[in-house]
């Protein structure tokens, strides 16, 4: 099993590239995905939240995830701390997945994780793609996608790494400021090498 981590700042389109790559034949693992989930059928990650943050949960006793970002998103502290209480229980979900990908015959898994590097998963990964995008690219699809206003957009931006730190700590890059073709052209790239890596001696 080849685990290849897939990373960038809320708005990059990370999760267009990733729809590139399940196309080419990659298996896939979304760490967002994988936590909502969790906010509504794990309890003690729930318990340990409202332990750290206060009451952060619905009437439904679901996590009230806007009201959790609020907390932590202008806090860098305490998004550590959300990461850190989180990421054990996302990490172990998100294995139980990948493995159950293999077994159904995907030699390559994409492990899409926004905070990739903050939490330690890329220790899972033999490589890592980072997705990048121009801010101005960035806030106006957090805009569209969460209906946040400007300044919100702009604030979870920059409580999140910048692009220089994406271009330090990455083997690929994709930059997604383009049209769907280019891409998917850069995918494609990025899948071929990847798959060429995996064909070489060790």
């Amino acid at each position: 099993m080849r685990i290849i981590g897939l990373t960038g700042g809320s708005g990059a389109g990370k999760t267009a590239v990733s729809n590139c790559f399940q196309r080419f034949g990659a298996g896939s693992v979304n760490a967002d995905a994988v936590y909502r989930t969790l906010c509504s059928s794990c309890q003690p990650m729930l318990d340990a939240l409202c332990t750290a943050f206060g009451n952060i949960l619905t009437p439904m006793g679901q996590l009230d995830r806007p009201k959790l970002a609020a907390a932590v998103f202008a806090d860098p502290a305490k998004l550590n701390e959300l990461n850190a209480l989180t990421f054990p229980y996302i990490r172990e979900a998100s294995l139980s997945q990948m493995i159950e990908l293999s077994a159904n015959g995907h030699a390559v898994i994409l492990y899409d994780a926004p905070t990739l590097f903050q939490t330690g998963a890329d220790s899972l990964c033999e490589s890592v793609i980072g997705v990048i995008a121009s801010r101005e690219t960035r806030i106006a699809r957090i805009m569209a996608r969460d209906g946040l206003s400007q300044a919100a957009a702009a604030a979870r931006i920059d409580a999140q790494p910048d692009q220089a730190f994406y271009q330090a700590h990455c083997h690929y890059l994709i930059e997604n400021d383009g049209s769907i073709p280019a891409l998917e052209a850069q995918a494609q790239t990025v899948w071929a090498q990847i798959i060429k890596k995996g064909e070489s001696p060790q």
